[in-house]
């Protein structure tokens, strides 16, 4: 498929992306520091998700599925989202990134990850970064997200840390490589960050990229509306 966006540059300017991607694969358990990977392991335990077979775990999920928008329609209230950030390559090669959530189903996670991850549109912010121009200071690069139970309730940190907690992008690169089921082209979601606190399934989630040394970020909130879970 063919995605039309806008990236920021290094220089401040905008310019027009068209990034090309024939699959996507949702990658997990993908940090660097293995206490941290296993304490996701761990809130996930709690809700009954099993242990994954190996770490970091390539799931791969419907390349059509990825959205800007900020209305996400889920089946039930078992449904949360978690920050990471989203690549993808245009037509020459050059590797773009922005910030996104793997949004999923944590009921249906008890009984496949696979199907689970496939059960939620996956949301992405409608800005890119060129790789290249943040490269050289990718570990200083903050990923931020908060929730907003309710419309009456004020919005709280959810998750928060640095690029350095996750593997870096050329080793995510060669690890989804090697599982590709199909040739072509992909995309890839990072993997996320322990939370700071209980699983949210409800209301506004805003996530964030910030760039500390070029000074800038990446923004994008989505509200989540669930729609009747029916036999």
């Amino acid at each position: 498929m063919n995605f039309h966006s806008i990236a920021l540059r290094d220089n401040g300017r905008f310019e027009e992306i068209c990034l090309e991607w024939d699959l996507c694969v949702a990658i997990g358990y993908a940090g660097r520091d293995q206490a941290g990977v296993m304490a996701h392991v761990e809130e996930l335990r709690k809700i009954g998700v099993p242990a994954p077979e190996k770490t970091p775990s390539m799931y791969w999920i419907d390349p059509e599925r990825i959205t800007t928008n900020t209305i996400l329609w889920v089946v039930g209230n078992g449904c949360s989202g978690e920050v990471e950030f989203f690549v993808a390559a245009d037509k020459g090669g050059n590797l773009f990134m922005t910030v996104a959530s793997d949004h999923t189903d944590r009921a249906l996670e008890t009984v496949s990850v696979s199907k689970a991850k496939q059960a939620c549109s996956k949301v992405i912010g409608n800005v890119f970064w060129k790789m290249s121009d943040i490269r050289p200071h990718w570990d200083e690069i903050e990923l931020r997200s908060w929730v907003r139970k309710t419309p009456q309730e004020e919005e709280y940190l959810y998750q928060e840390g640095t690029l350095a907690s996750l593997l870096i992008p050329e080793r995510l690169l060669e690890l989804a490589t090697e599982d590709k089921p199909y040739p072509g082209k992909f995309s890839y979601f990072s993997g996320t960050l322990p939370l700071k606190g209980e699983i949210c399934y409800e209301g506004d989630f805003r996530m964030e990229l910030n760039d500390p040394v070029l000074k800038r970020s990446i923004s994008h909130t989505y509200t989540v509306r669930r729609l009747p879970d029916r036999n």
